[in-house]
C-alpha cells in the first residue's frame, strides 16, 4: 500500500518513505513506526500500541519510545515544539495528524517496476561481488563435519553485512571433492568476480583452515591463508578471516558495517554448534531431521537463551511440524510454539533479516495478513543478497495472494544461489498454479522433484495444478506420490496453516483437492 500526505510518499511494501520523489534514508524500526501512526491517522495511538506494534511487545523504556518519535519527526521536518505530523497527547499517547490518502494501484505499479531494479548480472554492479563455496570437511568424525557448514554460513551471514560488498553463496562444492576447483567457471555460473574457498580439518582438540581467494577472471590468486586454532576457539577464527578477507578485497568499511560485524549471536561455542547442526535437519524437509534439530536447538537454548538465530530456527522447526499431521503431537500446539519462538528471536534481533521473514510465515498462519506482508517487505529491505531469507519472504507474498511479486524475489533468491535447494522452484510453481499458468507451473515442480524427490509439498502442488487443469489421472498419481513420502499427509492440517489471503484461492485450492481424492 502506498500512503501518501503533503509531499511525503509511505510505501509500505517496498518499506520506504520519500519526500517529493527523493528516497529518504531511515532505519526499519522509524519506518515501521510511520507505518502504524498512517494507518492509524486522527485517532490517539497509546504507547502501549506502538510497544506491542513496534516492538513487538517487549519491555522499553519511554525513552526509547520518545527516541524513535524525535527521530521519526526530525525525518518528516518536524519537531517537538511544532509537532506538525506527529502529537503528543500528555500522558495518554499520540496522533498523526495528516490526512493519509492510500493508494494500492501505485504501489502496485511500483513494486512490478522493482524487476528493473534487481540487476541481472552482477558485473555491472560498480561494488565488489564474491562467491563464497561451501567449505569442505576433510578428516575427523562425521558428526563434527558441522564445523564447516557453520563456518560457512557465520562468513556469508557476516560478509552479507558489509554495504559495500556482493555475496553470493553456493551450497554445494563438488569441485572441491577433487581438490580443485574451477574459478573460472565458478565465477561464470555464479555471475561473480571473486570466488572464495577452503576446508576445515578437525584432529582432537585443533582446527585447520585453508582458505583461497581467487579473482575469476584470470584464475589468478589474490590471497590465501591456513588458520590453526582450538576448536573453543572459531569464534576468533571467524573475526580474522572476516578481517583479512575484507581487506584482500580492499572493500572499506563504514562505522555501521563495522558495528554489525562486532556483533555475534553468542559466545557459547556448544550452543553455536548445537544451533548449526539442528539447522541442517530443520532446513530439511524431513520428519525425522525436523524433530532432531528441534532437540538440538532446545540443547542449544539451554545453553544460551539470548541466542536468537537458535530461537529463529527452533521457529521454522515448530512451523514445519504445524504443517503435516503426525509431525507432532498436535499441530495446533506446534504453531503456538512457533510463534512464541519468533517473538523471542524478534526481541532479541528486531531487525534481523532471516527473523522478521520466519514471523511473516508465522502470521500468516494465524491470518495476520497485513502484518506479515510488512514483515516480508521488511525483511527483504534488509536482506540485501541472503537467498534463503529473500526466498522465505516470497513465501510469505504468496501466501498474502502477491505471486508476481514472490516469483519476482524467488528468482532473485535462485540468481544469488543458483545451487538452490527444491523449495525455490516448487514456491514458484504454486505462484504459477495460482496465476492459472499450468504449464509453466508443472515446469517448475518437476524441476523441484529432480532436486529432491522426497520433498512432499511439491506432489501436493501438482495434485492442484495437474486437477484445475483437468488432468485427473496425474492429480491422482501426485496424491499416491504424497503419500508415498509422507502417509500421514492431510490437506486440513496443511491449508489450516499454509493459508491463502484471498478466499476465492482457497475456493480453488479446496476444489482441486476434493477432485483428486485427496485424503482431508
Amino acid at each position: 500500500m502506498l500512503y501518501t500526505f503533503d509531499q511525503f510518499a509511505l510505501d509500505t511494501e517496498r518499506f520506504e518513505i520519500s519526500k517529493d520523489g527523493n528516497p529518504l534514508r531511515a532505519e526499519p524500526q522509524v519506518i515501521e513506526l510511520l507505518i502504524y501512526f498512517v494507518r492509524n491517522s486522527g485517532r490517539l495511538v497509546t504507547r502501549d500500541e506502538l510497544i506491542e506494534a513496534v516492538w513487538n511487545g517487549r519491555v522499553v523504556s519511554d525513552s526509547a519510545i520518545s527516541g524513535r518519535i524525535k527521530v521519526a519527526r526530525k525525518l518528516l521536518g518536524d519537531d517537538g515544539r511544532r509537532q506538525k505530523y506527529i502529537r503528543t497527547v500528555h500522558k495518554k499517547g499520540f496522533t498523526f495528524t495528516a490526512e493519509a490518502h492510500a493508494d494500492a494501484e501505485a504501489s502496485l505499479s511500483a513494486r512490478l517496476g522493482a524487476v528493473a531494479e534487481i540487476p541481472q548480472d552482477r558485473r555491472h554492479d560498480s561494488r565488489p561481488s564474491l562467491g563464497v563455496l561451501r567449505f569442505i570437511s576433510k578428516g575427523g568424525d562425521d558428526d563434527r563435519r558441522y564445523f564447516a557448514d557453520g563456518l560457512t554460513e557465520e562468513l556469508i551471514t557476516t560478509l552479507s553485512k558489509i554495504s559495500k560488498l556482493v555475496v553470493v553463496a553456493h551450497p554445494q562444492s563438488p569441485q572441491i571433492e577433487s581438490g580443485t576447483v574451477d574459478a573460472r567457471r565458478v565465477g561464470a555460473e555464479l555471475d561473480v568476480r571473486y570466488v572464495l574457498h577452503g576446508s576445515v580439518r578437525t584432529a582432537g582438540d585443533r582446527l585447520r583452515v585453508a582458505v583461497h581467494l581467487v579473482d575469476s577472471l584470470d584464475g589468478r590468486h589474490l590471497w590465501a591463508q591456513s588458520y590453526d586454532y582450538r576448536v573453543g576457539e572459531v569464534f576468533d577464527l571467524q573475526d580474522e578471516l572476516t578481517r583479512e578477507v575484507v581487506s584482500a578485497l580492499q572493500v572499506e568499511l563504514t562505522e555501521g558495517d563495522q558495528a554489525l560485524l562486532l556483533s555475534r549471536g553468542t559466545e557459547d561455542i556448544e550452543a553455536w554448534k548445537l544451533t548449526f547442526q539442528g539447522q541442517a535437519g530443520v532446513l530439511a524437509h524431513h520428519q525425522d531431521k525436523v524433530r532432531r534439530g528441534r532437540e538440538q536447538l532446545r540443547a542449544a537454548l539451554e545453553r544460551d537463551e539470548n541466542y536468537a538465530l537458535a530461537w529463529s530456527t527452533l521457529a521454522l522447526a515448530h512451523w514445519k511440524e504445524s504443517l503435516n499431521e503426525g509431525w507432532s503431537e498436535s499441530c495446533a500446539d506446534s504453531l503456538v510454539q512457533a510463534a512464541e519462538a519468533s517473538e523471542r528471536a524478534l526481541a532479541l534481533e528486531p531487525d534481523h533479516a532471516a527473523t522478521l521473514a520466519m514471523h511473516g510465515l508465522i502470521l500468516v498462519s494465524r491470518q495476520r495478513f497485513d502484518e506479515a506482508f510488512d514483515a516480508a517487505m521488511r525483511a527483504l529491505h534488509l536482506a540485501d543478497s541472503a537467498a534463503d531469507t529473500i526466498a522465505l519472504a516470497g513465501i510469505v507474498l504468496r501466501a498474502c495472494c502477491e505471486p508476481e511479486l514472490s516469483i519476482l524475489h524467488t528468482r532473485k533468491a535462485m540468481r544469488l544461489c543458483p545451487v538452490y535447494p527444491a523449495w525455490y522452484p516448487y514456491g514458484i510453481a504454486v505462484c504459477y498454479w495460482m496465476l492459472g499458468e499450468f504449464d509453466l507451473a508443472v515446469e517448475f515442480a518437476e524441476e523441484a522433484i529432480e532436486i529432491d524427490p522426497e520433498f512432499s509439498l511439491v506432489y501436493y502442488a501438482l495434485v492442484m495444478i495437474h486437477a484445475e487443469a483437468g488432468r485427473e489421472c496425474e492429480a491422482r498419481s501426485a496424491v499416491e506420490s504424497l503419500l508415498a513420502i509422507d502417509p500421514k499427509f492431510t490437506g486440513r492440517a496443511y491449508n489450516a496453516v499454509m493459508r491463502f489471503r484471498n478466499p476465492a484461492i482457497e475456493v480453488r485450492r479446496l476444489a482441486a483437492l476434493q477432485r483428486a481424492g485427496m485424503p482431508e
